[in-house]
């Protein structure tokens, strides 16, 4: 598994499609490469979040108490999956509100994702406006309706 050019991946995510080249260079630095094997917690519930991830590369589950789940976590889904995929992202929440994950996300195959710690994620995103606006309308998305966006 080799390393990526963070910069070169994150300005081919949504997320942040609006920083300048020398925004995602700088912002390139905070993230760190992690991988995940098949079947391997990303984010574990019950845990507080660890980091804010950044899907890169490959496919991810949600669950909750172990039966897969759609992304608003209220309703257990019993046919296909809902699948994170590159430029999703996960982990905010627990970050944000200071608990811990209501879920697990599990790498359905190989994953790579690209991490903010948590204590980073705040000033990170006070420092990257455009970063912040554009997960808020990722987070009202998923809000206004779940299924729109499988």
């Amino acid at each position: 598994m080799s390393q990526i050019d963070v910069e070169s991946e994150l300005a081919g995510l949504s997320l942040f499609a609006d920083l300048t080249p020398a925004q995602l260079e700088k912002a390139g630095q905070a993230f760190e490469e992690q991988w995940f094997q098949p079947g391997e917690r990303a984010q574990r519930q019950g845990f507080a979040g660890s980091g804010f991830h950044v899907i890169v590369s490959g496919e991810a589950e949600w669950r909750v108490d172990g039966q897969i789940a759609d992304r608003t976590a209220t309703r257990l889904l019993t046919t296909k999956p809902l699948m994170l995929k590159r430029g999703d992202w996960f982990g905010e929440l627990s970050i944000l509100f200071d608990e811990p994950s209501i879920s697990d996300v599990v790498a359905a195959g190989p994953l790579q994702c690209l991490v903010l710690p948590a204590q980073e994620l705040e000033p990170f995103l006070l420092g990257y406006p455009a970063v912040m606006y554009r997960l808020l309308l990722g987070e009202a998305r998923r809000l206004r309706d779940p299924q729109r966006w499988r």
